[in-house]
């Protein structure tokens, strides 16, 4: 995918997600070409923006040094890394969950919900991270985001399932509550892991 095709898909998802869904449902394309054509760019996007941020958080600790630079790489790629397997891992839970549930899917369009409904989420990191200051604003628009991640969802559920309301109900229960599992894991393994690279690194400095 061109970067002027992408920056238009994450535009159209992000701004008009009841008319881009209708698209994104009769697109042709496998797992793969899907993560590594649009999920793999949106997640380095949001990395790069998180690792500039870290940069400025880690900078007085460690100056100008090569610690600094390994602590950056490893930074981001870790940011990668991390939702990257996490994403995939959401989708296959649901995959295997939901027919449980009386709603018969696939891998495909199950992959699509999650990462169109994260996209948003991804570009939004990189501002917010992209500076310890603009860390302020995650209490101040959490709830609005939430409500707009879940709004770009419905639409979501809307065109790639025709499904009774009452399945809707049940899809969305779970599928909220994966997701929300996901940003807490995406979340606590970095923690856990940068800090020890971090202690790490410190022993050196």
């Amino acid at each position: 995918m061109k970067f002027k095709e992408l920056l238009i898909k994450i535009m159209r998802i992000s701004l008009i997600p009841s008319i881009e869904w209708k698209v994104i449902k009769n697109e042709q394309e496998t797992p793969r070409e899907l993560m590594w054509n649009f999920g793999f760019p949106i997640i380095l996007f949001s990395a790069i923006g998180h690792t500039f941020g870290f940069f400025f958080e880690k900078k007085p600790v460690f100056g100008f040094s090569f610690e600094l630079v390994l602590l950056l790489i490893i930074n981001l790629f870790s940011w990668v890394l991390i939702p990257y397997l996490l994403l995939i891992l959401a989708a296959f839970v649901l995959y295997y969950t939901l027919p449980k549930l009386g709603i018969e899917t696939d891998y495909l369009r199950i992959l699509k919900l999650v990462v169109y409904t994260f996209t948003p989420l991804f570009i939004v990191t990189f501002f917010v991270y992209f500076h310890p200051l603009l860390l302020s604003l995650i209490p101040i628009g959490i709830y609005i985001f939430i409500a707009y991640t879940f709004y770009v969802f419905w639409y979501g559920v809307q065109e790639l399932f025709d499904i009774s309301l009452e399945k809707k109900l049940r899809f969305i229960i779970v599928t909220v509550a994966v997701g929300f599992a996901t940003i807490f894991l995406i979340q606590h393994i970095y923690n856990i892991f940068i800090e020890w690279v971090v202690e790490w690194l410190v022993r050196f400095v």
